[in-house]
């Protein structure tokens, strides 16, 4: 999940919302971290709660992976209801995704888009008339379409199924499974020492994906032992180890 403030005139969107009191931090959550979608159902529901003491006004949009490209000119499968709504102090906000798209994904592996939320931060009544540049918070998680054919237990099994190499001292993780695997950290220990990757990264189906490493000098030896933390369909982490080849 990422959480990135964007500022916003202040616009007839936040006229629509007056309120009495100050500007806040955006209190609107996505009940999960990910969106599974299978190919199978005509819609997944999600959940929005407001955990503030103030009314919220919220916008949401999917995208396929290009957080820049302008709402109005995305091309993506789906649709998702209400765009947007006002969500009043500690309720929530039920969401309808629907999948639009026909066949035109791939049926033997996932594909990714993304769910955005702006949350639009109350305004004080004292500074409704002055010029001001609104900040909003964009959170935005994954959405994995999976096909028929792929199931949850394939998910699990395509985490402790992935293949590491190394490669001039590079640690290289390979995906041959039709899943996509999120792969939060990996460990090597070598001399007593604990090695840990700079960040995280997701390892897309059929393919290859670097970690940066802080590793020991001369890198990561072929046939060394690694643990890795992977994310679930849950958003919770699964826990693994494989040997370098």
């Amino acid at each position: 999940m990422i959480n990135k403030r964007i500022p916003l005139p202040f616009t007839a969107l936040l006229l629509a919302l007056p309120l009495l009191a100050p500007a806040a931090q955006a209190n609107v959550v996505i009940a999960g971290t990910r969106v599974i979608y299978p190919a199978d159902q005509r819609e997944v529901t999600l959940r929005l709660d407001n955990r503030g003491e103030l009314p919220a006004l919220v916008q949401v949009w999917v995208d396929d992976g290009n957080k820049d490209t302008p709402i109005g000119q995305l091309k993506v499968p789906f649709v998702i209801t209400p765009v947007i709504s006002r969500i009043e102090a500690r309720n929530g906000q039920t969401l309808r995704l629907s999948y639009t798209g026909g066949g035109s994904l791939p049926t033997d592996k996932e594909s990714v888009y993304w769910l955005n939320l702006l949350d639009i931060p109350p305004q004080s009544a004292k500074k409704q008339d002055a010029n001001l540049l609104q900040m909003a918070l964009r959170t935005r998680i994954k959405i994995f379409y999976r096909p028929a054919a792929l199931d949850a237990d394939g998910a699990a099994a395509a985490i402790s199924a992935l293949r590491w190499s190394t490669v001039n001292g590079s640690l290289l993780a390979t995906n041959n499974s039709g899943y996509y695997v999120n792969v939060a950290s990996v460990t090597y220990s070598s001399g007593g020492r604990k090695f840990s990757t700079i960040e995280g990264g997701m390892v897309a189906p059929g393919q290859t994906q670097p970690f940066k490493f802080n590793a020991p000098a001369g890198g990561i030896a072929h046939g060394a032992q690694i643990g890795y933390v992977a994310i679930n369909d849950f958003g919770g982490e699964t826990t693994a180890q494989a040997k370098v080849n």
